[in-house]
């Protein structure tokens, strides 16, 4: 998957990231070989990938109390 510059935009201001004129065609060119590579993983390792539960993300500064 090649992700636009508008694309890359939407993604980065989804997680609330600004990205700077001089760095968007970095981040697309990055961002889609990233894409690119779980796409392979996922082929090749679907199933198995699959069967695990998923770790959900915990913060350090959370409270938990």
């Amino acid at each position: 998957m090649k992700l636009t510059r508008e694309q890359t935009r939407t993604l980065a201001a989804a997680v609330g990231l600004e990205i700077p004129d001089a760095d968007i065609d970095n981040v697309a060119l990055r961002a889609s070989a990233l894409l690119a590579s779980m796409a392979r993983m996922e082929a090749e390792l679907g199933p198995e990938l699959d069967a695990v539960e998923p770790l959900p993300p915990v913060f350090p500064r959370e409270d938990f109390s």
